[in-house]
Order: C-alpha cells, then structure tokens, then sequence
C-alpha cells in the first residue's frame, strides 16, 4: 500500500500543472509516462546504491524543487509580455518536464530505508510504483485541465494559468511537505 502513497505527489503536481499543459495527447501521455518512470527509476535506483539520504532531506529537496518552479511560473504571469502566447511556446513550460525527475526522490529514498519486502521482487515493486505513480499523473492532469476548462477566463489568459499554476505548485509543496 506504500507505494500507492508514494505517487500521491505525482496527482498534487500533476492537479497543479494542468491548467498551463498542452492539451495535445502525445505531450500528457509522455509526462504522465515520465512521471511512472521516474518513481520507478528512483526505486530501483535507491535500491540499487543504498545512498544514506535522510528522509527530511528528501523532502526539503523536493518541497525547494516545487516551489521554486511555483516562483518561476508566477515571475512567468506576472513579468512576462508574451504570456498570452506562451501555450504555444514550450520553452515557458520546460519546468513541467522536470517535475517527474525531482518527484522520484522519494522514491529513491524509499528504497534506500525500505527496499524490498522479503520475497518480493525489486522489478515488482519498481513497476507497482511507476504504474501508480503514472495513473495518479494522469488523474491530476485530468483533473487538472477539467479546472482550466471550468474557468474559461484561465483558458483565455494563459498568464492568469501560469500564476495559478504556481501557487498551486507552491500549495501543493506546503502540503507534501506536511504530509511526508
């Protein structure tokens, strides 16, 4: 059951991110496959090395990621010119793709304190933690883009996305934070 807690983090950005993503299928489904692997990879990766990385590291790397993509998504609203445009634009958006690799550092931490039950598989696990972490992903992208589409005046002004997108990331760490 941990591992369904581990992609819980997954769904909060995801919820967060999808106001200002791509609505084009090819870009959601890639993120939300980048999400599974990068939880999976961590595990594995954790499992592999057993680094000593505390817990309350893990989390202070991950809350400080988060918020400072929170940060610059509300510098990117409020400074930016060309907000209005900047759904067609993939360079104001590059943060979202680094969001499934700062994520997995839970991950890698679990498998470093956890590992493997006895008798599991470390292959198992790694693929019961990227399929979570990718279906929780894909739920907070729906999610996500069903609030963009309730709220036509975010669909219209993507600065006004932006910003919400990134005191939603910022919340969304505060929470994560809490809650690790």
């Amino acid at each position: 059951m941990g591992f369904l807690l581990l992609g819980v983090d997954s769904l909060i950005a995801c919820i967060a991110i999808g106001p200002i993503m791509s609505r084009r299928l090819a870009a959601c489904s890639a993120l939300v496959v980048l999400f599974g692997v990068g939880d999976g990879g961590g595990f594995l990766l954790g499992s592999a090395f057993h680094w000593s990385v505390s817990d309350s590291l893990s989390n202070v790397l991950q809350t400080g990621i988060l918020v400072a993509l929170g940060v610059y998504w509300i510098a990117l609203a409020i400074f930016s010119k060309r907000a209005a445009i900047a759904e067609q634009e993939s360079k104001s958006h590059w943060g979202i793709w680094i969001l499934p690799w700062a994520l997995s550092i839970d991950n890698i931490t679990y498998g470093l304190v956890d590992g493997v039950t006895k008798g599991a598989s470390v292959w198992a696990s790694a693929g019961e933690q990227a399929l979570s972490s990718a279906v929780q992903a894909g739920i907070g992208l729906t999610i996500g883009m069903a609030i963009a589409y309730a709220f036509p005046a975010v669909r219209r002004r993507m600065a006004l996305a932006n910003g919400i997108a990134g005191v939603a990331l910022i919340a969304a760490a505060g929470v994560l934070l809490a809650v690790s």
